[in-house]
């Protein structure tokens, strides 16, 4: 199956996967991007540790964790849907 992207379908699942000859890079799972990724940490609105995210810049599927609500996935659709007028 090679040059096919799998959809994206187990929410328990991650999103991202390392991927490459040395493991480096950083694939999307939904859409295939590789290296297309925003990702940040900051204080936690919880008032203790850290809440994180990493966003696919091309589908926009997220990975997010915090100390309340753990880690969770949210997949966008993809192949995205035509806007409709």
């Amino acid at each position: 199956m090679t040059g096919q992207v799998l959809p994206h379908s187990d929410p328990d699942e991650p999103i991202f996967t390392t991927c490459g000859p040395d493991g480096a890079s950083i694939r999307c799972r939904v859409c295939g991007a590789v290296d297309e990724i925003a990702s940040d940490e900051m204080p936690s609105m919880a008032g203790y540790g850290e809440d994180t995210y990493t966003r696919c810049t091309r589908c926009g599927s997220v990975e997010t964790t915090d100390p309340i609500f753990g880690w969770r996935a949210t997949p966008a659709t993809w192949p995205p849907h035509p806007d409709q007028p």
